[in-house]
């Protein structure tokens, strides 16, 4: 009757298989229903228990499969929509395909029994230390001297402070020409070179030094700098205009990076190559590695989704075999995540968050360190 009600379908044999599996056989069958190669959209909803992780996981290997067997994918005007369907009945979950042409539509039923979820405790635990806040939006921040001299950039300066009696007190100001206004959600870099300091902002680089007097010189262009402290053969740029990056070799505009994988604006997380990462559903777009004590892989902290204007929260993931898994339970804040870059000290990364209750820019310095 279902059959019937939906026109042609085709039902596979149930087999306990993990999302992925799961995901490139339906890819695989999808494939074999398309004589040709049309541009494609795909849907996803869920009518079962399945947790939201695994649901992204699925999602994301799909989608990727569905590329490999050379079906481009679009999100605006496909020739055919994918729309696939998560139900449960009492001998497992149940994957319900519809391939949409027109007044064409085509149905897949595949059965599908999910390997038993496994808890594991988190390895790592994010440790985290307030550092400034200002009602001006903060786009980056040095510590100097072993943490007693603080330099904190904002859209249109760079404020030196100096830790005076446990409070931080302002020992200079070097107002900036930004050659381009600045982006909606403005943001940019402040680091330490050979030369001195320099600032890097969309359309506009800035040199500059503390001595005698704390002082910067603009000129407008996007000059490269290394996105990531621990991956130099990451150069990027910022693209005028916008608060997105581009880098040589690579051929997206992205948002961040770290370890080879960039954070894209069409929300993907690809390397150079193209391969897909597979992370789950609460990755955001800004992220930053930090060296470990508790183990040779770096772990690498990730921000939300920025869904909610309220709350955001920071999770400490691992990359292997193009997965991404969390090592550490979630660390919630207060407010939106508009910044996170690697830190100047090994094993720290800065973190900006937009305060929802006072409207404040808070700077947190976080690290990881080993879970009890």
């Amino acid at each position: 009757m279902f059959a019937l009600l939906f026109g042609w379908a085709t039902v596979a044999i149930a087999q306990v298989q993990t999302p992925a599996e799961a995901a490139a056989q339906l890819a695989a069958r999808i494939s074999s229903q398309l004589q040709r190669r049309p541009t494609a959209s795909l849907e996803i909803r869920n009518l079962s228990s399945m947790p939201a992780p695994d649901l992204s996981h699925f999602r994301t290997v799909l989608d990727q499969e569905l590329r490999k067997a050379g079906l481009p994918m679009t999100a605006t005007q496909p020739e055919t929509r994918v729309r696939v369907t998560v139900s449960e009945n009492a001998r497992g979950l149940l994957l319900v395909t519809e391939l949409l042409s027109g007044d064409n539509r085509r149905v897949i039923m595949q059965p599908w029994i999910a390997p038993p979820a496994t808890e594991t405790k988190p390895r790592l635990k994010i440790v985290r230390k307030p550092i400034w806040e200002q009602s001006e939006p903060v786009l980056d921040l040095l510590l100097l001297d072993s943490g007693s001299e603080m330099l904190v950039l904002s859209p249109t300066a760079v404020t030196a402070f100096r830790m005076i009696d446990g409070k931080w007190v302002t020992s200079g100001v070097a107002v900036l020409s930004p050659a381009r206004p600045p982006a909606r959600d403005p943001r940019g870099r402040l680091e330490i070179t050979t030369g001195g300091l320099r600032v890097y902002l969309p359309g506009t680089t800035c040199g500059g030094g503390l001595q005698p007097t704390l002082r910067f010189t603009c000129t407008g262009g996007n000059e490269t700098w290394p996105v990531n402290t621990r991956d130099s053969s990451i150069i990027a740029h910022w693209v005028t205009d916008r608060n997105i990056l581009k880098s040589e070799g690579f051929q997206n505009a992205f948002y961040a990076a770290a370890d080879g994988w960039f954070s894209t604006a069409d929300h993907r997380i690809i390397d150079r190559a193209g391969n897909v990462l597979i992370v789950p559903e609460a990755w955001g777009s800004d992220f930053a590695n930090v060296e470990s004590a508790c183990g040779a892989t770096p772990a690498i902290l990730v921000s939300g989704p920025g869904d909610n204007p309220n709350r955001d929260q920071v999770v400490a993931y691992e990359i292997a075999s193009g997965h991404a898994a969390p090592t550490s339970d979630p660390m919630t804040v207060q407010g939106q995540v508009t910044a996170l870059w690697p830190a100047e000290i090994g094993g720290q990364a800065t973190l900006v968050v937009r305060n929802s209750k006072t409207g404040n820019y808070e700077v947190l310095r976080l690290g990881v360190a080993c879970a009890e």
